[in-house]
């Protein structure tokens, strides 16, 4: 299913609210005809966001789940106090710096490589 400019705008507001009312930290890109998202928070309410609304909207095809893993600091909580929707090559900086300054983290590098072929 092709979208158009408009659904991605109107997924990418409904998943912002959302994520921020659920205290959601993390991202959501779309290039390509891919999205890519990185959910921290709950373990059940991220748990019970994909199960029961990820993984069954129809507009989703080929969901991958690249890293699920229990942690103790999310590596986006000091990044910014909202869900972020990165629309601009500035703003996939922003988070390439965040993450580089945030080396310690043991997922930042992973992170870092799967955002490189957002960075055309």
């Amino acid at each position: 299913m092709e979208l158009k400019q408009k659904d991605i705008e109107e997924i990418f507001a409904y998943t912002q609210s959302q994520n921020n009312k659920k205290d959601i930290k993390g991202i959501l890109l779309y290039e390509f005809g891919n999205f890519f998202q990185v959910l921290e928070g709950n373990k059940k309410v991220i748990e019970d966001l994909y199960h029961n609304k990820i993984s069954t909207d129809t507009r989703h095809t080929d969901i991958q789940t690249l890293i699920n893993y229990d942690i103790k600091e999310p590596i986006f909580k000091e990044y910014n106090s909202d869900f972020n929707i990165v629309k601009t090559r500035a703003q996939l900086d922003s988070i390439r710096t965040y993450l580089k300054l945030n080396h310690h983290h043991h997922f930042s590098e992973n992170i870092q490589r799967l955002l490189n072929p957002f960075l055309l």
